[in-house]
């Protein structure tokens, strides 16, 4: 049974709101917000040029009164400095800005709305015969000025469903732009959905029942769920942390090693430049032949690697240190198996190679703070 729930919790000296995916009470999904601390990324506004930054390539717009975001790409001379439409991408972090984009988006459950010429795009996770039939389905949709991108639970839709997407986030788009065009200069256009309002929304596969002890979460939730989703406020004196013992979770999200069924253990440690996972056999008994014993190690210690990396909210370059394999077969096997794991992920994890001696590297894009990040904030 997959369990998804919306909560607060305590932990340390702070208070969170927690939405967390469980599946037969196994955490596989976890995104934090801190009370006071509401993400910025997706807001859109029209801000004007503060100043240049010629040494970086880019200018700091000032958008919604003396706040800053950085622009990257934007010289002078490009457009009306004075009336710049920004989409905030990544949230200001110790005296770093905020990063903003020009490429306006929003997103619904099965596709993104953005600027651009006509056509559709299709997201790279999708099969061949997926983007046969989704082409088939929007052949004749088009709205001038913008392009949809289908996300890769669009085949899951039915096809009334994905047009009647498409047009509701087209005209939300047209109507942003417009008004772009008459408000002043740090004006709020646009405010996504809160975090766990999206997280459900992104989901690859829905879950059953969904959980909320907040009744304002219950209520937005209950305008976003799937037909056979059932939306449940739970009133219950214990509260949802403590009956699904999230502070356990968080507690081993925030350790070091990682134990796997088999006896073998991870060992993840965050650096500045990237994130470095080992493998280890620990106490798992190898077999008569060690080749076999490693390859089977290695299979399970790729499963969870994506899970914690997921759950941790760990990006940029994460290198994996696999037990060596000596067979060529078993090392394709295994990039065959991270890659089709990473599929998972509501965010682009790419597999790039391992090498001979086992290390892996893996690049995934960042869009929110680590979870370690946030609680230790």
């Amino acid at each position: 049974m997959n369990d998804y729930i919306v909560t607060q919790i305590e932990y340390g000296p702070e208070r969170f709101l927690a939405a967390a995916l469980y599946e037969d009470r196994k955490l596989r999904n976890l995104r934090l917000e801190k009370y006071g601390e509401t993400s910025e990324v997706g807001r859109i506004y029209l801000g004007h040029v503060d100043s240049y930054a010629k040494n970086i390539g880019g200018a700091f717009v000032k958008f919604d009164g003396s706040r800053l975001a950085f622009l990257p790409n934007y010289k002078r001379g490009q457009g009306d400095p004075g009336r710049i439409l920004l989409q905030i991408t990544k949230d200001a972090a110790g005296n770093k800005t905020c990063v903003a984009t020009q490429r306006i988006s929003i997103a619904g459950r099965y596709a993104v709305m953005e600027q651009g010429k006509g056509g559709i795009s299709f997201s790279k996770k999708l099969s061949k015969s997926e983007k046969e039939l989704l082409h088939k389905w929007t052949d004749g949709f088009s709205s001038e000025g913008l392009r949809p991108l289908l996300r890769t639970n669009a085949p899951k839709a039915q096809k009334s469903e994905l047009l009647s997407e498409l047009e509701s986030l087209a005209a939300k788009m047209q109507e942003i732009l417009k008004d772009a065009e008459k408000v002043r200069p740090g004006t709020l256009l646009y405010e996504p959905d809160p975090f766990y309002v999206t997280m459900l929304r992104d989901l690859y596969t829905p879950p059953e029942r969904i959980y909320s002890d907040i009744p304002a979460a219950a209520a937005k939730l209950a305008r976003f769920r799937h037909e056979n989703e059932e939306i449940l406020y739970s009133g219950r004196s214990l509260g949802l942390p403590v009956v699904y013992e999230l502070g356990r979770d968080i507690d081993r999200l925030l350790a070091k090693k990682v134990w796997l069924k088999s006896g073998a253990y991870l060992v993840i440690e965050q650096t500045e430049a990237f994130v470095s996972i080992d493998v280890n056999s620990g106490r798992c008994e190898k077999g008569r032949i060690a080749e076999e014993t490693y390859r089977k190690i290695d299979l399970e210690a790729a499963e969870e690697v994506v899970n914690q990396v997921i759950l941790r909210n760990l990006s940029g370059m994460i290198l994996v240190d696999f037990i060596s394999l000596s067979n060529p077969d078993h090392r394709e096997e295994l990039v065959n198996v991270m890659r089709k794991i990473a599929r998972r992920d509501r965010l682009s994890m790419d597999v790039v190679d391992l090498t001979p001696l086992g290390i892996m590297e893996i690049v995934r894009e960042k869009r929110e703070k680590p979870v370690a990040e946030i609680l230790k904030a």
